[in-house]
């Protein structure tokens, strides 16, 4: 398990399809130039949530990004990004408790809920 800058990048780019409150798609470019994000590696972290079905992306001149999933949980986006939580048999037994607790409250997170 390791916290990387991924999974910032991932749910601040959540959080912004979510504000736009649109279903059309929204250019990485846009996205990255809001959020002060390389271009490149917002790309890469789209791909990886894209590959996960949490966003669909088109391409081409009209293309770009938009949320698919109906809800998205901070879980979800620490799984895609950080890796699945080892909740059965972690590194450190004394930690399968506060793994659990730590999981459980992440999935209780919503940061997208669409209708």
């Amino acid at each position: 398990m390791r916290l990387n800058h991924d999974f910032t990048m991932a749910v601040d780019t959540v959080l912004f399809l979510k504000q736009k409150k649109t279903d059309d798609y929204i250019q990485a470019g846009e996205i990255a130039k809001t959020l002060n994000f390389s271009v490149g590696y917002l790309q890469k972290v789209i791909q990886t949530l894209s590959r996960h079905g949490i966003v669909e992306c088109k391409r081409g001149r009209i293309g770009g990004v938009r949320i698919r999933n109906k809800v998205v949980t901070l879980l979800d986006l620490w799984n895609v990004t950080c890796g699945e939580l080892d909740l059965t048999n972690p590194a450190v037994s004394q930690l399968k408790k506060p793994l659990k607790a730590f999981a459980d409250s992440m999935s209780k997170v919503i940061i997208c809920k669409k209708n």
